[in-house]
């Protein structure tokens, strides 16, 4: 017995048959590459010209209220990362360990950490965006659930004060892009046949401008001066070479 195909499907099939190949004509046509993101923090001169110095893991630096300041432990997590193509296009950063948890002590003026990756469209993109939120996994138990956790000390003359400055709320920063590439956006080209760089950093020692230790510090300024310091001193570049600041 022949089994006949009833009409409707008859005119369905070569109607999914060209669907299916326009799609894969635009997938095959679709030019992607690998976007590897990394984290690190750096310091940048005080107004005197001065750098941050170290003493083991300890960062010791002047702000410009005079106090000396001498950060112990510093942590800062980053939780989610997201280009954002000139165009419009999104494309979320799958974070290889969840929220990463930079021990700044270890990693400030000297290494970069990967965080995750992606594969992104060809074309430019103007902005990342940077997700800081609470830590799930950290080799400080003091600074397991923190978003930023700061521990340490400041001097003027005889003046010494101890601080532990935490914050456990999200704080999103939107990055500048467009000029990274030598004046150009950060892009992916059509044959894009080796993956490229992007590295995400801090700016530690400008977290505590305009501190004078000698005032009290209620929760909330203390957060309100984590969130400004961050959206402040948060800068990308292509790579993974700390370029100068």
């Amino acid at each position: 017995m022949t089994r006949r195909i009833p009409l409707f499907a008859a005119l369905l099939v070569p109607t999914l048959a060209l669907a299916t190949g326009c799609d894969l004509l635009d997938q095959l046509g679709q030019r992607t590459g690998v976007v590897d993101v990394f984290t690190t923090s750096h310091s940048t001169p005080d107004e005197s010209g001065n750098m941050p110095t170290r003493n083991g893991d300890q960062l010791v630096f002047a702000n410009d209220m005079g106090w000396d300041v001498f950060v112990n432990e510093a942590y800062v997590t980053t939780s989610a990362v997201t280009l954002l193509g000139c165009d419009g296009e999104r494309f979320n950063v799958e974070m290889y360990w969840g929220a990463l948890a930079e021990n700044v002590g270890t990693t400030a003026d000297a290494e970069v950490e990967g965080m995750g990756g992606v594969r992104a469209d060809s074309g430019t993109y103007c902005d990342v965006l940077v997700e800081y939120g609470p830590a799930d996994e950290v080799d400080n138990p003091a600074a397991m659930g923190a978003t930023v956790y700061l521990t340490g000390s400041a001097v003027r003359g005889d003046e010494h004060v101890d601080f532990t400055w935490r914050t456990d709320a999200a704080l999103d920063v939107q990055v500048d892009i467009s000029k990274v590439a030598s004046g150009k956006p950060f892009s992916i080209s059509e044959d894009q046949h080796f993956s490229k760089k992007l590295t995400i950093s801090k700016a530690y020692n400008h977290l505590f401008d305009g501190v004078d230790f000698s005032e009290t510090l209620e929760q909330a300024d203390i957060e309100n001066l984590l969130a400004d310091g961050l959206d402040q001193t948060t800068v990308a570049f292509e790579g993974t070479n700390l370029p100068s600041f």
